[in-house]
């Protein structure tokens, strides 16, 4: 008897403002800060089941180097990383700065913690039970943001968002990142005409000391973006073409 099992990971509202939540398991923040100055302690997160599950769940959590999970070697461990979530339970991940990689002191930097969850099956602690005429078990997951941000930098992530500096340049609209910090756009219009920003496209997020380029609106005058703050909530901000 063979038993497919098809896996799909779903990456969740990265950029939202909101708590991720997937197939009846949740997250209790779409973002995580880690501070440097927290490190003994390290962060911790809450995961949830909805108590309308209809079978408990295998959850896996991990800190990863990117966002499709292919970079696996980090600093990083999470306490428990393999448990059983009920119905209706909540169990809370602890991440633990671990590793003796060296990591910017000047800037952030970027990991991903990513939490799949797979209907454990009646009657099994650990694997889906097996019927005759097959299955096909699905698997789904969260993928948030994890900042890691060193003491003593030498703004807030306030005044980073508030200070994107924007130049055009022909048909192209340059967005610079003077800031040590990530800055993730959710919306953006010059002259009252939007840009276009998405996650889909990969242009939402700037790093530090950086800059993205968008495709110019064909107009100029005042530049209205909006932002995700650490709490992920949503910002807005105001100013001009330099």
């Amino acid at each position: 008897m063979r038993v497919f099992r098809l896996c799909s990971r779903a990456l969740v509202l990265l950029c939202l403002p909101c708590v991720s939540a997937v197939a009846g398991i949740s997250l209790d923040s779409s973002r995580l800060i880690f501070s440097a100055a927290d490190q003994a302690n390290g962060q911790s997160i809450g995961v949830s089941s909805s108590a309308k599950s209809p079978a408990p769940y295998l959850v896996k959590a991990q800190v990863l180097g990117d966002v499709r999970g292919d970079k696996t070697d980090t600093p990083f461990s999470v306490t428990p990383s393999l448990f059983r979530l009920e119905p209706g339970g909540t169990n809370q991940l602890r991440i633990l700065k671990t590793g003796n990689q060296a990591l910017a002191k000047d800037k952030e930097s970027l990991f991903y913690l990513r939490v799949i969850a797979l209907p454990a099956g009646q009657g099994s602690e650990l694997a889906p039970k097996t019927e005759v005429g097959g299955a096909v078990t699905v698997s789904t997951g969260s993928v948030i943001k994890l900042f890691y941000r060193p003491v003593g930098l030498s703004q807030t992530q306030q005044q980073a968002m508030a200070g994107l500096q924007f130049t055009q340049q022909g048909q192209t609209l340059r967005v610079a990142n003077p800031s040590p910090y990530y800055v993730t756009l959710t919306s953006l219009t010059v002259g009252g005409k939007a840009v276009a920003v998405s996650a889909r496209q990969q242009n939402t997020m700037i790093a530090p000391f950086s800059q993205m380029t968008y495709p110019s609106t064909g107009t100029s005058g005042n530049v209205t973006w909006q932002a995700i703050n650490d709490f992920g909530g949503v910002e807005k901000f105001n100013g001009k073409i330099q």
